[in-house]
């Protein structure tokens, strides 16, 4: 998920419309925001102008701050929104929540937030991520995409896996192609780790054993993928995707699997490094 300024700017229209300068405040200091007193609005109306000085305080380049953003947004639509008989929202509020749905924010609807499943890899530990945020990028992708849209999900997964090959890979000086598929990026990184020779330290035939293990992941990572794009909506196509949640489930398991065992040894050869 990542904010845009066109949701920016459909929240300042709902708040304007909706919402007191009161209101308002108190929903962005809720969330620990406050305004930047050196921005300069250059739009009308004290309520609109209000909302452009706590969206200037925020850094939309963090994730936790746009999760609080989005938390400040989901309030706000429970809170100063009347639903009809059939629970539906008023059209103001209807193009926010439209415009956060193409931002790929967790939520449905009607405004609620979706309780995305847990996808447990703590990026924290890694020191030698001088940058995690393309990462979590994939795994938020993947928690809101299981259920809503397998498909996607699926493919932030397959994404995750190569996207820390490519930092091993770039990490090395090694280059990688453009167009090379998992599993070759996997091989790649995996034996400028040497993780096929020592996976198992003093066991030649565990760490073949466990080389033959983290392959198949990343093999049924990719082989979940061209299940996902055998008949996805790219390219004109007219059929939807295949793939259910239980395969997004599946490669959703198995990506962050692999990534953490990458990681962790990366981590440990560079810390052997002297």
């Amino acid at each position: 998920m990542k904010i845009s300024k066109r949701t920016q700017s459909k929240f300042a229209e709902f708040a304007s419309e909706c919402g007191t300068l009161r209101e308002i405040t108190e929903a962005f200091e809720n969330e620990g925001f406050t305004p930047d007193p050196t921005f300069q609005p250059s739009v009308f109306g004290e309520r609109r102008a209000l909302v452009g000085k706590y969206h200037a305080g925020i850094d939309l380049s963090d994730p936790e701050q746009q999760k609080r953003l989005l938390d400040t947004y989901v309030e706000t639509i429970d809170s100063w929104c009347t639903r009809d008989s059939h629970g539906r929202l008023p059209l103001g509020p209807r193009a926010l929540v439209a415009s956060l749905r193409r931002d790929e924010a967790p939520i449905d609807e009607q405004g609620n937030l979706i309780s995305a499943p847990s996808l447990s890899l703590d990026l924290a530990p890694f020191s030698t991520l001088t940058n995690t945020a393309v990462l979590e990028e994939h795994l938020g992708r993947m928690a809101a995409g299981i259920k809503e849209d397998p498909a996607a999900a699926i493919g932030s997964a397959k994404e995750l896996a190569e996207s820390v090959c490519k930092l091993v890979l770039d990490d090395y000086g090694l280059p990688s192609a453009k167009a090379a598929k998992l599993l070759e990026l996997y091989k790649t990184a995996a034996n400028a780790l040497a993780i096929s020779r020592t996976s198992v330290p003093n066991s030649a035939r565990g760490s073949q054993a466990s080389q033959k293990v983290l392959q198949n992941l990343a093999t049924m990572v990719q082989s979940l993928a061209e299940l996902r794009d055998e008949l996805g909506l790219g390219h004109g196509r007219s059929k939807t995707s295949p793939a259910l949640e239980r395969h997004a489930r599946l490669a959703c398991n198995a990506s962050p699997t692999l990534t953490e065992f990458v990681l962790e040894t990366w981590q440990t050869r560079k810390v052997q490094v002297p």
